[in-house]
């Protein structure tokens, strides 16, 4: 692994403070390789942000395969509080032109934004009464006005945190109870959880401010009070177990100990192409065109030299985390870090990494 230790101690010298990668083909680790400004030890606790959203496309699928949900079904038929979700042109309320379904929420196009402000979260907390926080401030969403007709447009949003709801209302449990019993537990994903306003357990965080990294608040913004499990973008985990998950995604949804998670169809549905550029579709993968957006992930459309394949999938986090499955291969890498919104993370040091993952494989 050569070129990924080249790789990761480049990017550690040049100021990024924590660079976690494992790789595997099948479930057998490949590559393991950390370099960071104090010492590492895997299970460091990491907000995963946005990567949390292929743990909530899981879930979501689990309860396809048992038959308590399908992704065409109206959201309305599952929240009641979205049968009167509405679109304001000019100031005058109607009826979207399309029902608001599971399967815009997984797909980014349910009309919904990641403006905060647009939304009256603060209100919902006050009153949620005996409701879940997680039910009532995505129900409170539904009071909004919707950006778009459901399914015209693809925008990045609050969508995957209504699924969160979803989940709860469909399996009886909380969303928190339902991941733990379906996806974290069986995969052995013993130190994720849902994470509160203000952690003193996760690791440091960090933040690029003119040009320099700094040290930022150990808060996430994204879950807006204790009991609110963001589907989103709640989740804290580590390196470890998001690797266990990735491993998982590209061997066919089975666990490093053969239990299967979720069916082969349920990995295809997942990957079918959805969303594309034409629709507002963007990743931050380099070049659009080579990536669709299936239910909740970048799908790849074109192999590249190095030897990733059509159809590997992920997402990645808002400070830096990574996950790629790629089924062709039964490859996968996880990728940590605690650098938040920083843009080169994206367009640069993941693809970086994950090349230098590549043609150290072919190399072995």
């Amino acid at each position: 692994m050569k070129k990924l230790q080249q790789v990761v101690d480049r990017y550690i010298e040049k100021g990024i403070p924590y660079i976690d990668v494992i790789a595997h083909r099948d479930h057998r680790e490949i590559m393991r390789y950390a370099n960071a400004h104090a010492p590492v030890t895997g299970k460091e606790q990491l907000y995963m942000y946005s990567c949390t959203k292929p743990m909530t496309m899981a879930a979501v699928m689990r309860l396809v395969e048992d038959g308590r949900l399908s992704i065409d079904t109206p959201v309305g038929d599952i929240l009641p509080a979205y049968r009167d979700v509405y679109v304001e042109d000019n100031g005058v309320r109607h009826a979207p032109a399309t029902v608001l379904t599971v399967r815009h929420l997984m797909t980014m196009t349910g009309g919904l934004s990641y403006d905060f402000s647009h939304y009256p979260i603060e209100a919902c907390i006050r009153d949620a009464g005996g409701q879940t926080m997680t039910r009532a401030i995505a129900d409170g969403f539904a009071r909004a006005p919707l950006y778009f007709n459901p399914g015209s447009k693809y925008q990045y949003s609050l969508c995957h945190d209504v699924l969160g709801a979803v989940i709860e209302q469909v399996s009886g449990k909380s969303f928190g109870a339902y991941m733990q019993d379906e996806i974290w537990g069986p995969l052995g994903m013993t130190h994720t959880r849902f994470g509160k306003p203000s952690e003193d357990g996760v690791a440091d965080q960090y933040i690029v401010e003119n040009g320099k990294v700094k040290s930022m608040s150990k808060a996430c913004t994204f879950v807006f009070t204790d009991g609110y499990e963001s589907g989103g973008a709640g989740t804290v985990s580590c390196v470890e177990d998001y690797a266990k998950l990735a491993a998982m995604y590209a061997c066919g949804g089975v666990g490093a100990d053969g239990r299967r998670i979720l069916t082969e169809q349920s990995i295809r549905t997942l990957t079918t192409p959805q969303v594309d550029h034409t629709l507002g579709f963007t990743c931050t993968q380099g070049d659009q065109t080579q990536y669709a957006y299936g239910l909740g992930m970048r799908v790849r459309l074109q192999a590249t030299p190095y030897g990733i394949g059509v159809g590997e999938f992920g997402w990645d986090g808002a400070a830096g985390s990574f996950l790629l499955a790629d089924p062709k291969n039964r490859i996968s890498v996880a990728i940590g870090m605690h650098l938040f919104c920083w843009g080169l993370l994206y367009s640069d040091v993941h693809m970086d990494i994950i090349r230098a993952v590549y043609e150290d494989m072919n190399e072995i």
